[in-house]
């Protein structure tokens, strides 16, 4: 047996991680082919093998929660050896999705972060908590990470930036199943579920991502700039622009003392930031032709080497937010500075925290140091960015949009961790697709699938009332109650595709954010009564836990004369009205087309009865973009959304299906 001299853990591995309780806890990195590792965890020793590929495993047996532990991983005599501590064995759940997911706890941006953020802020020393934020990165491969994230106790700096979602989450469920929690935070704003999903599934399912031939850049490029959404962003960042202002020349200089200012962070609020990355350039590589790899920025930069410009990435290009950064340049010998000039046009962004540079197309992480100077915050004052061109995302395989992206780049590291389940909040940029039905199941059977384990639990959340956003300028009561009843609307179809799940897999649960909605603000800030409900759910698949943790659900209706009866499930100690007066949300219709709202309506025992009817021949609750409603049990759990006439979705199992 020959021992190693070069090993490492895959990133995913750190002090102060929460590794799954009642599972193999399996250990894994690279080492030289062939050769041997010593992993040592809670008294326990593993001797591991790297294989052809350079992959070791060392599987350890199942604990129960507790810890702190400590594991050493060690190769040959004389080689440092790796050392991580204060490692908690727990439950670790993976919460995934777009931006209602990734919506922080805090930061300075007052329409995307937590109502109670203070509150929560406050009281954000939990020790049995841990968290991970993964990096936004893009794949057309699967790659193990190669991220700099590490596993961080929970405390106010820490927890900051953290999901809103995830987190109250994860507090409710320590409170109540008394084990340590660690947190996994891996979502991107604005995508669609298809990225998410294993490339392998698609192939296996008969849905093709395209048949036809990618979308060419270039292509891309003309169809933006004739867009008008691309004029009214153009003229935005102008005025963006002159109002930020740019750096002084010698602050680009590499031999500008920036000692001064901040270590690296990322824009917590959309402004102006221009980071510096100061690293010594090697002899053998000087005058070499080099590929500098910042990653991806959020949104757009300009990149200057030693204070000349070498490239930048604008709004001029497709999916410009989410493209990873590869400017070629060529160094000095000795002492360099990369200085990155970052626009960061809407919400907490991605700033480049590490650099890379590939050499023969070699790509190896460069040693530097990085600081970072806020040049201007913008204020209240500023006009919000208008929707940027959209056009061709969900057909490059570079975008964050393409099908099996994500999952290529930002799940498939997490493949070798050992979970207790999913959380998944997303639907908006999938809205009123009826094939979302397919994709939600795909994600749900690809995930489990790639875990080897098809009982995982998979918790959802139903998207929230929204009508038009408008966070500036909330629309008025008075507005919203002249809302007409919709036949159909593509916020409905979806909650109604959520809704489905959990009857169609099994260990599937979905908890509604309908009532928490906000009309004017796609992403409602009160995230800690969904972390609540997803606790409770969480506790129902897992443990068979009998506490009530559902909403009242339709199961039929009767008419009455001029009345309808309509029956629920799932309704506790009774039905009740959260505000205490008369059921609202429902409307009625004939098969005509016609829907009206209900006025009269009235909770007997575990029914509710709508009257004044004429010859009513379906009925509906919430199943609207945005509608007040007030139904629940008395445990507080709401009413979901449904319509009596919904349609049969498992027509759709078994087809082809080509992605358009």
């Amino acid at each position: 047996m020959e021992f190693s001299e070069k090993f490492s853990l895959y990133k995913v591995f750190s002090s102060h991680m929460v590794l799954q309780r009642g599972k193999d806890i399996v250990i894994s990195g690279q080492a030289l082919p062939g050769k041997t590792v010593r992993a040592a965890f809670a008294g326990q020793e593993v001797l591991a093998t790297a294989d052809g590929k350079g992959e070791w495993y060392a599987a350890f047996p199942a604990m129960t929660a507790g810890g702190p532990y400590s594991l050493t991983v060690s190769g040959a005599s004389g080689t440092e050896p790796i050392e991580y501590d204060d490692i908690l064995i727990g439950d670790v759940w993976f919460c995934s999705g777009q931006s209602n997911m990734e919506m922080p706890v805090g930061g300075p941006n007052p329409y995307f972060r937590a109502g109670d953020y203070e509150e929560t802020l406050a009281d954000a020393d939990r020790p049995q908590i841990r968290l991970y934020q993964s990096q936004k990165r893009v794949s057309p491969d699967c790659v193990n990470t190669d991220e700099t994230a590490e596993w961080q106790v929970c405390n106010r700096e820490t927890l900051e930036l953290f999901s809103a979602c995830g987190f109250y989450f994860g507090v409710q469920y320590q409170k109540d199943v008394k084990v340590p929690v660690g947190l996994i935070s891996c979502n991107w704003g604005g995508t669609r579920i298809e990225p998410w999903i294993a490339p392998a599934k698609f192939q296996q399912s008969g849905i093709a991502p395209y048949r036809d031939k990618e979308v060419m850049p270039e292509e891309q490029r003309k169809t933006i700039l004739e867009s008008a959404a691309y004029k009214n962003l153009k003229e935005w960042c102008d005025k963006f622009d002159q109002f930020c202002g740019r750096p002084p020349q010698e602050e680009l200089l590499a031999d500008f003392d920036d000692s001064t200012w901040d270590t690296w962070r990322p824009t917590t609020a959309p402004g102006r930031y221009l980071y510096r990355y100061t690293f010594e350039l090697p002899r053998e590589l000087a005058n070499q032709e080099i590929i500098i790899c910042p990653g991806v920025v959020n949104d757009v930069d300009e990149t200057f080497l030693n204070g000349e410009f070498i490239g930048s990435t604008t709004i001029d290009q497709p999916e410009y937010w989410s493209i990873p950064r590869q400017y070629p340049i060529r160094g000095r010998e000795g002492k360099n500075c990369l200085a990155i000039l970052v626009d960061n046009h809407c919400s907490v962004g991605d700033a480049p925290q590490n650099l890379k540079i590939k050499v023969r197309n070699e790509i190896t992480a460069i040693d530097t140091v990085c600081r970072c100077r806020v040049i201007r915050v913008l204020d209240k004052t500023f006009p919000l960015r208008p929707d940027p061109p959209a056009y061709g995302g969900t057909r490059t395989s570079t975008s964050c949009q393409y099908p099996g992206t994500l999952f290529n780049a930002m799940v498939y590291p997490w493949l070798r961790y050992k979970i207790a389940g999913f959380l998944w909040y997303q639907g908006c940029s999938n809205a009123g697709e009826q094939l979302y039905y397919r994709m939600h199941k795909l994600l749900i059977d690809s995930w489990r699938e790639e875990w080897h384990d098809k009982d995982l639990p998979f918790l959802l959340v139903q998207l929230a009332a929204y009508y038009a956003y408008s966070p500036e300028k909330p629309h008025s009561a008075e507005q919203l109650a002249t809302l007409a009843p919709q036949e159909f609307g593509k916020f409905p179809l979806i909650r109604e595709i959520q809704s489905e799940m959990p009857k169609v897999r099994r260990n599937v649960g979905m908890i509604t954010a309908f009532d928490r909605g906000d009309a004017s603000d796609i992403h409602p800030r009160d995230k800690r009564t969904l972390g609540f409900r997803l606790a409770k759910k969480a506790q129902q698949i897992l443990f068979d836990s009998k506490e009530i943790c559902d909403g009242p659900e339709f199961i039929g209706y009767r008419q009455e004369g001029d009345a309808i009866r309509v029956f629920f499930k799932n309704t506790g100690s009774g039905l009740t009205t959260a505000d205490g007066l008369p059921p609202k949300g429902f409307c009625v219709g004939g098969n005509d087309g016609t829907l009206i709202k209900v006025t009269d309506a009235e909770i007997d025992g575990n029914t509710v009865i709508l009257r004044g009817l004429y010859d009513p021949q379906r009925v509906r609750y919430a199943f609207a973009d945005y509608c007040e409603v007030n139904l629940c049990n008395k445990e507080g759990f709401p009413a979901l959304p449904f319509r009596s006439d919904k349609i049969d979705y498992s027509y759709m199992d078994g087809e082809e299906f080509t992605l358009q």
